[in-house]
């Protein structure tokens, strides 16, 4: 039997990337739309640096304001993030790479 060549399971919806994209621009923070949850991929811009985890200002799916939290870098993030905060330098310093398990696009506040 075969699926719809877009279908996605509730499973994979929950616990896998279907859509993804790279963060340019945080002069007014990043969102996806309608306020769908995703995960980032942080990787430093200096690939000789010795840092392990970076600080970035977020909000989480359970949480109403932003604060900040750390983040392991070289790997997607188990962080369930529903905004990115915004900041005029974490791009100077680091690649951020969003995917989610929603099908949805990518807006900026």
């Amino acid at each position: 039997m075969s699926k719809n060549k877009n279908y996605v399971s509730e499973t994979m919806f929950v616990s896998r990337i279907v859509a993804k994209g790279k963060v340019t621009d945080l002069t007014n923070g990043f969102k996806l739309k309608d306020g769908a949850p995703f995960s980032i991929y942080v990787r430093p811009k200096t690939l000789t640096t010795l840092d392990r985890d970076a600080i970035i200002n977020c909000k989480l799916y359970k949480e109403d304001d932003f604060s900040e939290c750390p983040v392991s870098l070289f790997t997607w993030v188990e962080l369930v993030l529903i905004e990115i905060a915004p900041s005029e330098d974490l791009l100077g310093k680091y690649e951020i790479y969003w995917g989610s398990g929603d099908g949805a696009e990518l807006i900026t506040t």
